[in-house]
């Protein structure tokens, strides 16, 4: 209940100081290049009682806090399918744990070496393990590496850090109770877990699915978006008045929904509040922090924030190794994870709410070390990548020969060309299990690729000794993925002569290129649909005799990772009216 002795104004001023300060702070973190969250943190601090005094920790502080790491469970929950964990295999059984326990050891040692119970160590040395899916998953976006080996390999990694946190809060908040019986505790906690896990994936299939087609069939938005935060809002509710806490309900919400037609309308309907809320929390924390004894040990927070950087890039490269990663891939991704994660300032929150047993100097520390992480997150995956490809280029005038290496009757498709739409031809042949080759002339589409896990040979595939010499002339199609028509034309001869039988797909941009193309007997296409070329993809993999319903799901996980709105339909469709013409 509400203090009766506040008027309305003084009862709102705490939301509306976060509100006008979370987007002047937003703002200010988008001009200078940083992570929104450090952002955040820095604003809170500067309204907090150690600088400006602007606002107090107070209920209405610890309630939209709250609320902020219940949107932001629930959006993880619904990035979390298990067609997705499926999918992912080796990553999610080698390289996710190897990642996570090769750097959640030393960190739990070290902080129990300060003086912490071991049960709060391992839950902030484990947390610490964690890498910030905020951060990572705008990287991926910012750098177009969602469906390359690298990206897809690191949104894995974080799923499985995402399913971990979720024992791990569980394992936190019941500290205060059970701290002393550690085995317990855990075993409690993880128990806990796996039956949530279950009755969710229940409910999504049977319960949430036929419910939002109800609501969708209405075509009211108000209903939908009321619905949509009943249910964050309501699970969160019914968890807690379990036992447990708001966030499990909000992750198990969002675990409900992930199966179903509607994630990414529910993703677009709950996504302002999820951003709005967790800017709150992160200034919350911002709050809490003792500026004076910040500045006092600014060193010992800029050991910190390097401590989680070298330790994690260091083991998390060892991790790729171990798994079979190159050394440009594994460096590229080691970089990339290395920084903390939001959940180590969830955790510590949680500690000093239930418990009360991490000193308030020790939080202040780590919690600034951890932003600092953050702030230099995007700097040192640049760096990881510059590495990366230096590495590659090193490499590149010893890279073997491949003519013995592909056997003549495994007839490859050869992708000429590794630009974003040569790029998803190989992810969409490798998710098929589909034999193929990859090629490219251009030195910095060579190296950037190999420096994103992709297996590339440098060459120009115009080359006709060249082309015979590393498919052992039986490669049943090409994909140019970097057209040229006066080269395509200049060739056009030899490849009709030698193979005559040989499809040859394009991509292209005009109905005039188009033409060219088409003359030269190229299967072309026009971009019509996002990402450009899926169009051409969806093709290929026909004429590869892949069934349909498995190109309709690769064209829908496709809408998944660009996050853009389901046209599985459309696109078959478009590939199967331009058949009916072409025959």
């Amino acid at each position: 209940m509400a203090d009766a002795s506040l008027t309305p104004v003084e009862a709102l001023m705490p939301a509306m100081v976060l509100l006008g300060v979370g987007g002047a702070s937003a703002l200010a973190s988008k001009f200078l290049k940083l992570s929104p969250i450090v952002g955040y943190l820095a604003a809170g601090i500067l309204i907090g009682p150690h600088v400006f005094g602007l606002i107090e920790e107070s209920g209405t502080t610890h309630l939209l806090a709250e609320l902020g790491v219940v949107f932001l469970l629930f959006d993880i929950g619904m990035h979390i399918s298990v067609r997705e964990m499926r999918e992912s295999g080796r990553d999610m059984v080698g390289l996710a744990p190897a990642h996570m326990i090769l750097s959640a050891v030393p960190f739990t040692i070290i902080v129990g070496l300060f003086g912490l119970p071991w049960p709060a160590a391992i839950a902030i040395g484990i947390s610490l393990a964690l890498s910030s899916t905020a951060v990572v998953s705008r990287i991926i976006d910012d750098r177009n590496l969602n469906t390359c080996p690298l990206g897809k390999s690191a949104i894995h990694v974080l799923v499985f850090q995402d399913i971990v946190a979720i024992f791990l809060l569980i394992f936190a908040s019941s500290l205060g109770d059970e701290g002393g019986n550690l085995a317990w505790t855990m075993a409690r906690a993880a128990g806990f877990a796996i039956i949530a896990f279950g009755a969710a994936i229940l409910a999504g299939r049977y319960l949430m699915s036929p419910v939002l087609r109800l609501l969708a069939s209405t075509r009211n938005q108000e209903a939908f978006t009321a619905a949509t935060l009943f249910l964050v809002l309501g699970a969160a509710a019914a968890t807690y008045s379990l036992g447990l806490s708001l966030t499990l309900g909000a992750f198990l919400a969002g675990l409900t929904v992930s199966g179903t037609a509607f994630r990414h309308q529910v993703q677009t309907e709950t996504g302002p509040f999820r951003g709005l809320l967790l800017s709150f929390f992160f200034m919350s924390v911002g709050l809490m922090l003792d500026v004076p004894a910040l500045l006092a040990n600014l060193p010992l927070v800029i050991a910190i924030a390097a401590g989680i950087l070298l330790t994690k890039t260091v083991l998390g490269a060892v991790a790729g190794l171990i798994n079979g990663w190159s050394k440009a891939g594994t460096t590229q991704l080691s970089f990339l994870l290395a920084q903390g994660s939001e959940f180590t300032l969830v955790v510590l929150s949680l500690l000093m709410a239930t418990s009360n047993i991490v000193p308030p100097f020790f939080e202040t520390m780590i919690v600034a070390g951890v932003a600092l992480s953050l702030a230099i997150a995007p700097v040192w995956a640049d760096l990881g990548m510059r590495l990366s490809r230096k590495i590659v280029a090193m490499k590149t005038n010893d890279a073997p020969a491949p003519a013995n290496d592909t056997p003549a009757a495994e007839g490859p498709v050869v992708v000429f060309g590794m630009t974003d739409i040569g790029r998803l031809a190989v992810d969409a042949l490798r998710e098929n299990n589909i034999k193929f080759l990859a090629i490219d002339n251009d030195p910095d589409r060579f190296v950037s690729a190999s420096a994103d896990g992709y297996y590339v040979l440098f060459g120009n595939a115009a080359n006709m000794n060249f082309f015979s010499a590393i498919t052992g002339k039986n490669a049943c199609a090409v994909v140019v993925g970097a057209p040229n028509y006066a080269v395509a034309k200049s060739v056009n001869p030899t490849v009709r002569q030698q193979y005559p039988d040989i499809l040859r797909f394009v991509s292209l941009q005009s109905q005039e290129e188009r033409e060219q193309f088409n003359a030269l007997g190229f299967r072309s296409w026009l971009s019509r649909t996002t990402p450009p070329g899926v169009e051409m993809v969806a093709d290929l993999l026909q004429q590869m005799d892949v069934e349909d319903d498995k190109i309709a799901e690769w064209l829908k996980t496709i809408s998944e990772r660009y996050h853009i709105e389901d046209r599985s339909e459309e696109v078959v469709q478009i590939v199967e009216e331009e058949a009916a013409v072409a025959a």
